[in-house]
């Protein structure tokens, strides 16, 4: 097993070196390509988080006007016959 280990971590430094002497970059306009990718890839993120996040808050304010537009049709000829039955002035407010 141990010789398994090493024998993996040869070939990861194997490819590793070769990987690198394969591109046409040097370190420094790789690490430039580096940040740029990660910038980027934050930006997405941001986006798609925030993109989702109003698509929730979008979906939850729909059922709740939607709800909301329920509670007022189904309690509408209620509200009409105690609001005919009891004003304001009955109370002395006006």
């Amino acid at each position: 097993m141990e010789n398994l280990l090493g024998s993996y971590f040869i070939l990861f430094l194997f490819f590793k070196s070769a990987s690198r002497s394969l591109t046409c970059f040097s370190r420094k306009e790789r690490l430039f390509f580096d940040r740029t990718f990660w910038l980027y890839r934050i930006i997405i993120k941001f986006f798609c988080f925030f993109f989702s996040l109003f698509v929730e808050l979008e979906n939850g304010f729909i059922l709740v006007f939607f709800t909301k537009i329920l509670f007022d049709l189904s309690f509408q000829p209620i509200r009409t016959k105690f609001a005919s039955l009891v004003s304001l002035s009955d109370f002395g407010f006006l």
